[in-house]
């Protein structure tokens, strides 16, 4: 009876080793938050990407207003879509600047870059 389960016993294990990875599968994404706001320079102070319960994806910064790319990693069944959120300081001519904020959702399919591009008002 006892080389019978040890015989069963790696076999057990090889049934259920893949159904296990196949649940916890990572995926890696990069999201590239560009900006936008009407005759006027910007500041980008910070970038929030957010899932769609609200959990903290990554933060990122851009001290002119370009293009900032935000790379996580996630379980493939946990994000279906994310926010960016932007905060910063709009600038026209030299002597006025303003706070400025914007935000945008996109939804999220296989792994990959994604771009979103955020009207700062």
């Amino acid at each position: 009876m006892r080389p019978t389960l040890a015989l069963l016993f790696p076999i057990l294990i090889c049934l259920l080793i893949p159904s296990t990875l196949a649940q916890s599968a990572v995926v890696t994404y990069t999201v590239h938050v560009d900006f936008y706001a009407f005759a006027c320079s910007l500041d980008i102070k910070q970038v929030s990407l957010y899932d769609q319960s609200g959990h903290l994806l990554g933060v990122g910064s851009s001290p002119y207003g370009a293009e900032i790319a935000i790379t996580f990693t996630t379980t493939s069944t946990s994000t279906l879509s994310v926010t960016a959120s932007a905060f910063g300081l709009a600038t026209l001519g030299t002597y006025s600047s303003w706070a400025v904020s914007g935000t945008r959702t996109i939804n999220l399919a296989s792994s990959g870059d994604y771009w979103i591009t955020v009207k700062m008002s």
